[in-house]
């Protein structure tokens, strides 16, 4: 949970910094109203900095805590097996899933709402309360816990 809890920690903090250079850039992953309200498809800048804010996020990040989750995961077990690298990974990115639903989604998108995390011309809209949006689509990225567990730890199982 400790290296969850940290890749978390980078994710807010790219999050915020993604979204002072570019806005629209999650612009995909607002309740539909808001989408619609906003009325611009997601801008050329907002495409690249979504996709630097996945490199940083993923390549920079979650995957070098991800390898020294397993590491010390294999020091501590004397050799890296499938399930305990699976259930390592999965929990590290369970982790960020219910962060990312309580604290970035329900705490500051709908009950604070930052300026910076809301799109020109959406102001005051309810949609931004929506707390079952967020949970819908938690439930719906969910599967990729158990996708992360699995895959990391056929990874960690035919390496060792």
């Amino acid at each position: 949970m400790g290296y969850g809890l940290v890749l978390s920690v980078v994710f807010t903090v790219a999050l915020f910094a993604a979204s002072a250079l570019s806005r629209d850039f999650l612009l995909n992953d607002y309740p539909p109203a808001i989408q619609e309200r906003y009325g611009k498809p997601k801008s050329a800048r907002g495409r690249r900095v979504a996709a630097l804010f996945g490199l940083v996020v993923w390549g920079l990040a979650g995957l070098p805590l991800l390898t020294m989750a397993m590491v010390g995961l294999d020091g501590a077990l004397d050799g890296l097996t499938f399930l305990p690298a699976a259930l390592c990974a999965a929990l590290v990115f369970a982790t960020l899933t219910v962060w990312d639903l309580v604290v970035l989604d329900w705490i500051i998108f709908a009950g604070l709402r930052p300026h910076l995390l809301v799109l020109p011309g959406t102001e005051g809209m309810a949609e931004y309360r929506d707390l079952r949006f967020h949970l819908d689509a938690a439930i719906k990225g969910s599967p990729l816990i158990v996708v992360v567990g699995l895959v990391t730890g056929a990874l960690a199982a035919l390496i060792a």
